[in-house]
């Protein structure tokens, strides 16, 4: 049953970026690939300090969850720019209550289920989450910024 959540949790959000649109793709997966490697990092510090750990999809996917990692939250992070960026407070709000919901609900049934564990307080990492939901919109920003610096340059 967990393999097939994993699998889930990796081939639909890739999935659905066919829905998501050329522009919209090549706008927001600098902001997601900006997160991924964030991610990435945080992974390794939580995997060193017993944070936290998730099952992974494949026998050598013990650091970073790759079907979360690499897959479900770089699509999110696209997803919700499509939708939410310029509307700073709408984007704020989406981050709460997302990562509220899979911090306080969905964590705790992978936990029941065998597939995370750790030691982090749930109030730490959800403030770890919005931290870097700050972080990667302010990413953004100076992304968009630079971009338009080299367009007018050019």
């Amino acid at each position: 049953m967990n393999q097939i959540i994993l699998w889930l949790m990796f081939l639909l959000p890739i999935a659905s970026l066919v829905l998501i649109g050329d522009k919209t793709l090549k706008r927001f997966l600098p902001v997601g690939l900006f997160v991924t490697v964030v991610n990435t990092l945080t992974y390794q510090a939580a995997y060193h300090y017993n944070w936290w750990r998730e099952s992974g999809l494949f026998d050598w996917d013990k650091v970073a969850n790759i079907p979360w990692v690499y897959s479900a939250y770089l699509v999110a992070t696209i997803w919700i720019f499509k939708f939410t960026y310029g509307k700073f407070i709408v984007y704020l709000i989406t981050n709460l209550i997302l990562d509220g919901v899979y911090i306080y609900l969905w964590y705790p049934v992978q936990q029941k289920l065998g597939m995370a564990s750790g030691e982090l307080s749930p109030h730490i990492t959800y403030l770890m989450m919005i931290g870097l939901a700050l972080l990667i919109y302010c990413f953004q920003i100076w992304y968009e910024k630079d971009l338009l610096r080299n367009k007018d340059n050019n």
